[in-house]
């Protein structure tokens, strides 16, 4: 990509209308999920709200949580992600791909991608975000309050479709806004003398309802000092948005972002003069896509409502428990006109008068049993269980009644074809994310900082190289391909098992029998793709004078300038 294009000339007062207008319409479009979301998750985190008809007693039955962590484990897997060069420069290849396990670990992003997918299934989308971090790409689970996209984008297609979306609920302190060389000085200094007294979180007008809501949901975890928080310094919330506009200059969709806190703009550029790309930084996935609505049902929706009433019956069963071990007793007040009807608060051992003798004498408070509720209770465990597909086998739990093992591999087998789906849009979105990972790394190239990578040999011995980014650098780029281990294997078991059968047919092929030992050395987790050709390649030929013995083995990372790779037509 060009970085030195000539900068756009562009109306601002343009950008800002059609900014406005978008953050209102986006923000409106995701508010009507506010509600069911923050429900969700208080139902996950065991908290609940009492009241004094349906849910008397602060009890809550784990099914959200149960039901989340049960697919989790199921979809917890993490991905293989492998950049192949199109230009088959298996060096380059080698080089990019131990950069990228390299920065997993850096960006400690298997933990990222456990709450990217956690978020998924309790509010129906996540959304990750790309930046440029420390000589180093950057990853950040967006909380799905802070991400807006505008509501005519194809949930499908939010790429290609979606003109305007924007990172809300940035809190900087004024320290970090001042330290930043892109903004704008002049806004900073206005700033600065708004907010010179000012302590703790700033608020403005526009991103009230934001943080309010923010504040309400950590209230609700037991952080009751949120309005007030014990600060050393003002905090602003900054909003990044991001808008395509047309540019006749350069013929295309340009994507302009506009940095603001409260009413000043810090920074409005496009995209491209400041990070060398012109597409979001945003990857956003759900499971359940529609074509008019981009904030879709999650696991938690379908699990929201039949928890809500499982609270509700199992509190009524605490508190009917515990009333029948008071012991109440109503006796006889003898009638009065000066006795007046009252709410008798239930107590131990209370007494209650009556105007009348019940019994002559007295008579015990009788509370008649819920038991029959939990049979109900069960039936809706149930149905939940069948709508997302996390059975009590999945669970670890075990049937009731005599079931066959053919019977638990059946239920097995058809729960987990249908998680499997969850997991189909899951590897898109990853397979999109390590794709703009990499248009990411390339674009910004002179800011990435060479790195020491350590590489074991088929021999067991570790190798270093400083590598940076002109080491794996192709120009015709790289595909990058998405694959979970487990299922890589169950494949290449039945795709062995298929050349196998098919391979008695031509016993002389060898090219057949290549591709069926390549299959097999696939089923070996660990084992590189250097490592799989390296083996084949010995298999195949004898080996030529000079080749290295036990303790002269080449390093994985071994260059070879003379040795040309085969172009790509």
């Amino acid at each position: 990509m060009d970085t030195k294009q000539k900068p756009l000339s562009i109306d601002e007062n343009i950008i800002s209308i059609r900014v406005q207008k978008y953050c209102e319409g986006a923000k409106q479009y995701q508010e009507r999920r506010h509600q069911d979301w923050r429900e969700n998750y208080s139902l996950y985190r065991d908290k609940v709200q009492t009241n004094r008809l349906t849910q008397r007693q602060s009890v809550n039955v784990p099914l959200m949580k149960e039901t989340i962590r049960t697919l989790l484990s199921k979809t917890d897997e993490f991905p293989d992600l492998y950049f192949e060069s199109l230009s088959n420069d298996k060096q380059k290849e080698i080089f990019l791909n131990e950069y990228w396990k390299w920065w997993l670990v850096a960006d400690n992003f298997e933990i990222k991608d456990v709450v990217d997918k956690k978020q998924e299934g309790l509010y129906g989308r996540s959304t990750m975000k790309l930046n440029l971090l420390e000589g180093r790409p950057a990853s950040e689970v967006l909380e799905p309050y802070d991400w807006v996209v505008d509501r005519y984008a194809d949930p499908s297609d939010l790429d290609g479709t979606a003109m305007y979306q924007a990172h809300l609920n940035i809190f900087r302190s004024l320290s970090q806004i001042e330290a930043n060389p892109l903004y704008n000085k002049e806004a900073v200094s206005r700033l600065k003398v708004q907010y010179a007294q000012a302590m703790g979180l700033a608020r403005s007008e526009e991103n009230i309802k934001q943080l309010m809501a923010r504040n309400e949901r950590m209230q609700d975890m037991g952080l009751w000092d949120i309005q007030n928080p014990a600060l050393g310094e003002a905090f602003l919330n900054l909003t990044e948005h991001y808008v395509k506009i047309w540019s006749e200059e350069r013929k295309k969709l340009v994507i302009w972002i506009r940095v603001t806190a409260d009413t000043e703009v810090l920074l409005m550029k496009p995209l491209e003069d400041l990070l060398a790309i012109n597409f979001y930084p945003f990857v956003s996935w759900a499971d359940d896509i529609e074509k008019t609505d981009v904030y879709s049902d999650g696991v938690g929706d379908i699990v929201r409502t039949p928890n809500k009433i499982l609270n509700s019956w199992f509190s009524q069963l605490v508190e009917n428990r515990t009333l029948r071990n008071y012991g109440m007793t109503f006796y006889d007040a003898t009638a009065s006109e000066k006795w007046i009807p009252q709410t008798y608060e239930a107590v131990p051992w209370g007494w209650y008068p009556t105007a009348g003798d019940p019994n002559k004498t007295t008579k015990r408070v009788e509370i008649p049993e819920l038991s029959e509720s939990l049979d109900e209770m069960q039936f809706v465990i149930g149905m939940v269980e069948k709508a997302t597909a996390s059975t009590a086998t999945e669970k670890g739990v075990k049937e009731e009644g005599d079931v066959t093992l053919g019977q638990i591999k059946l239920m097995l087998q058809s729960s987990n074809e249908r998680i499997t789906s969850v997991a189909k849009f899951y590897r898109v979105a990853r397979r999109q994310f390590g794709e703009k990972w990499y248009r990411f790394l390339m674009a910004n190239e002179k800011w990435i900082k060479p790195v020491e990578l350590y590489k074991k040999s088929h021999k067991g011995n570790y190798y270093k190289e400083v590598v940076g980014t002109a080491d794996w650098k192709d120009e015709a780029g790289y595909v990058c391909k998405v694959v979970s281990t487990s299922e890589r294997n169950q494949k290449n078991i039945e795709e062995v098992q298929k050349i196998q059968a098919v391979a008695g047919m031509f016993p002389e092929n060898v090219p057949l029998k290549r591709i069926m030992k390549k299959k097999a050395l696939d089923l070996i987790d660990g084992l590189s793709q250097e490592e799989i050709d390296e083996v084949l390649d010995f298999d195949e030929q004898a080996i030529p004078e000079g080749t290295p013995v036990d303790g002269a083995v080449p390093s994985p990372f071994a260059r070879n300038p003379q040795v040309t790779p085969p172009v790509a037509k």
